[in-house]
């Protein structure tokens, strides 16, 4: 094999983002040990069993890992074809959790006694249907009856569905993950800020009629201006515990709120106060590190996505996991009212943590089909698409993400190149 035909075959090889999988991993490893942390105590008291949740935690790992590395193997284009039929799962996963799902904690989101939440998936189902359709439609996506009626109605009644759980701040994640993609679909600014009127009139109805919503935001309100005397006492022991964590943390496995009793969910929707505790404010400030570079190395694969479907799934994956982090972490510094939201790939679960993983190996598709396009499952349009744009500009009629689409320079092209600059010396 020559040269020229070896840099050819390397060429139509693609290749995935290590990058992002090495930060996946960490904070994987991160995760399974702050769980431990977090649960031992609870596993001995409750389960008499130090590792119960650490060892269900490395299972779920497992599961998860496999579903990375079978999306990872998938062209991402073959989502676009079965979007539709993966929607009507969806809801109809929606629907049938209300009727035969488990109630805990005062809501009925769960199945198999609370392993399995269908809104987990639901979040990625979503992301891949509105990628698809968002590509489908162009720009008639700043019509209003072809994108923004359409679009609310979506919006609409998968909101209704899970806020029915009641599972209100997934159905607010989705909605902002989906306006963000709308947005860089190139919606209309004014179009986004409907949107944005429409949707906080509507969950703030939401959270003035429901009584579950209700209760937790007026122990919140408390609690603003003082959280260590709020009537709240998870958001009191979450603050307690990164005050006692200090800049350098009590080390792992000796803080306070991994006792039992002490603070709730302390492995789950709590865990980053653990982390807080047990590692100090570097500790928390390394996790927030690691999820800023999972946002740029997600963000860089939709910049070099070959099509806009493949550019809008990167950023509506991406945004959905990054919005997540920020809400957990903003529940542990009461900043936000409690909302049983997780931390990605940290907090104890199974559904999430393999929703999670699944959506990075779909990440990692679209990252290797970008550096060889030809490969991309026989997609029609891939590298045909206009270039995209950064700027925000009021005139801006394209999708916002300069790279998307971009067409790569052909041999023909770089040998002409080359013959002009041999000219010239």
């Amino acid at each position: 094999m020559t040269t020229a035909t070896r840099g050819r075959a390397q060429s139509n090889t693609g290749r995935y983002d290590w990058g992002l999988l090495s930060v996946v991993v960490i904070l994987l490893g991160l995760g399974l040990v702050m769980v431990f942390s977090a649960s031992y105590a609870r596993g001995i008291v409750g389960f008499e069993d130090p590792y119960y949740f650490a060892v269900r935690q490395l299972l779920w790992g497992a599961v998860g890992v496999a579903a990375m590395i079978i999306a990872a193997r998938i062209p991402y284009r073959w989502w676009e074809r079965w979007s539709v039929p993966l929607m009507g799962v969806a809801l109809l996963s929606l629907l049938t959790v209300l009727v035969f799902g488990v109630d805990r904690f005062g809501s009925t989101r769960t199945y198999f006694g609370g392993s399995v939440q269908p809104s987990e998936p639901v979040k990625v189902i979503v992301i891949l249907y509105v990628a698809a359709w968002l590509a489908s439609k162009g720009g008639r996506i700043r019509n209003v009856r072809v994108g923004l009626l359409p679009f609310s109605v979506l919006m609409g009644a998968i909101s209704v569905l899970i806020v029915a759980q009641p599972e209100i701040s997934t159905a607010i994640l989705i909605v902002a993950t989906a306006g963000i993609m709308f947005f860089i679909a190139g919606a209309e600014l004014k179009q986004l800020a409907l949107i944005l009127v429409v949707g906080a009139l509507t969950f703030g109805l939401v959270l003035n009629y429901s009584s579950y919503a209700k209760g937790r935001l007026d122990r919140y309100w408390e609690s603003v201006w003082d959280p260590m005397r709020s009537s709240e006492y998870q958001v009191q022991r979450a603050v307690e515990a990164l005050i006692n964590g200090g800049p350098g943390g009590v080390g792992v496995g000796a803080g306070q709120a991994q006792l039992p009793g002490y603070l709730p969910l302390s492995w789950s929707d709590n865990i980053y106060a653990v982390v807080g505790e047990e590692l100090g404010l570097l500790g928390a400030l390394f996790v927030i590190l690691l999820f800023a570079l999972v946002a740029y190395r997600g963000l860089r694969i939709a910049l070099r996505a070959p099509d806009n479907f493949g550019m809008l799934v990167a950023v509506g994956v991406t945004s959905s996991l990054i919005l997540q982090a920020l809400l957990n972490m903003a529940v542990t510094v009461a900043a936000a009212p409690p909302t049983g939201v997780t931390l990605p790939f940290i907090s104890y679960g199974g559904s999430s943590l393999v929703t999670a993983l699944g959506a990075i190996g779909i990440l990692l598709s679209i990252s290797y089909y970008s550096s060889a396009p030809e490969q991309s499952g026989g997609a029609p349009n891939a590298g045909k698409q206009p270039y995209a744009r950064f700027d925000f500009g009021w005139r801006n009629r394209r999708p916002r993400l300069s790279g998307a689409g971009r067409a790569r320079p052909t041999a023909q092209r770089s040998r002409r190149a080359t013959a002009k600059r041999g000219a010239k010396t």
